[in-house]
Formats: structure tokens, sequence, C-alpha cells
């Protein structure tokens, strides 16, 4: 997924309003030898400001999909239509998921021209396999009713992972859910001291989120979905502070 966010910096010019309050003394002045005073000038030319530029850059992979060789994601996935082993997609499906199963998605994110902060924002849908009406109620021999059924996010767990210049900074989630509800309200890039990550001008940063499905969930995921996408917000860092670029991002 690319999603390109460029930042404009705007330039103001004030007019400064310099009163003369005595053209009499300043009329007076002229007769007395300094029009000189009054008629100086210099000239500075080809003078220029030029407005600076940001850019934003991010890929999607799947770098892993373990579904014990018998699940038809990792079965696409295996077989993607660019021949390499890595299937590039923008959002985050997972419709077949089974307990056991494994997913890694990563995105190398980058940005250009100016150093600046990134914000991961998260927008997601899930439903039960009832509710998505992939699965009947009856057919789910150990299922008594819907209050026992569960959605992806609910069963999974979830890590997620910075790499910057060949350090990792992970944050373990008990619940792929949790980690959702913390996207919709917006997660910068940050270390493992929570400090928000410079991106340097053409350095590249690796997030990865992690899923695992642990194997003692059984039918209560049956026929469950989840949908979900993450859209990456960036703006430089000079004379902004991480604190204003995630409210920036959640306003934008």
């Amino acid at each position: 997924m690319t999603d390109d966010k460029i930042n404009t910096i705007g330039l103001s010019r004030r007019r400064v309003l310099g009163g003369i309050g005595a053209i009499g003394i300043a009329s007076a002045g002229a007769g007395i030898g300094t029009t000189a005073y009054f008629s100086d000038q210099q000239s500075f030319e080809n003078n220029t400001i030029t407005a600076g530029t940001f850019a934003l850059t991010v890929e999607q992979s799947i770098q892993h999909l373990d579904q014990d060789d018998m699940g038809p994601d990792q079965d696409a996935y295996e077989n993607g239509a660019d021949g390499d082993g890595i299937w590039v997609q923008s959002p985050i499906d997972i419709e077949d998921a089974k307990p056991g199963d494994e997913y890694k998605f990563c995105w190398d994110i980058t940005v250009d021209d100016n150093p600046g902060y990134v914000v991961v924002v998260g927008d997601s849908s899930e439903m039960n396999g009832v509710q998505a009406e992939n699965v009947s109620l009856s057919d789910l021999w150990d299922i008594d009713d819907m209050d026992d059924l569960s959605t992806i996010g609910e069963s999974a767990t979830a890590a997620l992972t910075t790499t910057v210049g060949g350090d990792d900074y992970s944050v373990q989630y008990s619940s792929l859910a949790s980690l959702l509800a913390s996207l919709e309200s917006g997660i910068i890039v940050s270390d493992d001291s929570g400090n928000a990550v410079t991106f340097q001008p053409g350095e590249t940063v690796t997030v990865c989120l992690e899923i695992t499905i642990p194997t003692d969930v059984g039918n209560e995921i049956q026929g469950a979905v989840l949908t979900s996408s993450m859209t990456f917000y960036a703006e430089q860092a000079r004379h902004n502070d991480p604190a204003g670029v995630l409210a920036a991002a959640m306003d934008d």
C-alpha cells in the first residue's frame, strides 16, 4: 500500500507599518544638507525563499503466513503474482483463520526531503461467523448461543514491532482487538521508551504486525471475518511536536 501525504509549508509575510509623524521636521532636515539620507538606497537582487518539500512512501507486504500448509490464504501467498514470495496488498483481510494460524504484515515507511514523525491509524470491522453468515449456530456442536462466539480480534494475540537502523522495538498486546482499538485513536511510531521515532530523509523504518491465533481456540471463531486498513500520516519534525502530529492525523 502506498499512501502519499505531502505537508505543505506555508510562508506568511507581514507588512510592518512605520509611522512618520513629523513631516515638518523631515522637511527641515532636508534643508540643512541631509537630503542624501533620504535618497540613499541599496539593492539586493535575485533573493529567493523556497518552501521545503516533504513526502511519505509506504509499501506493505506479507512476510509470513502459516496455515499449516492447508489454508487458502497461505496458498494464495505462496503463489502470489509477483513470484518472489512476497504478496503485496493494501488492506488486512482475514477470512479463513484457523487455530494455530500465524500472520505477519509489514510496512516499509520512508519520508523524503525533511525529518518527520509518522502516525498509524487503523480502521477495522469484525463479524463472528454467524453475523458474517458463514456458519449457522446449529452447525457448531459445542456452541450453545451467540454469547459463546468470538471474533478473530478477541481470540488472536498481536505484537507490533518497529525496526529502526537494525534495532527492534516491540510491543505485545493481550489481543488483536486491543491493538485495533488503539489504532483507532492513532499510534505514533515510537521506540521502546515510548519516544516518537524521528524519521530521517531517505531512511526506511519497518513496522510489522504479527498475529497469532492460539491452538486452544475452537469453533467460536469458525467463519469469523476481520477487515482492517492502515492509514499512515506524516508531518515534518521541524516546528512540530509528536502530540501535535498525532492530533493532526486524527483531524485529517
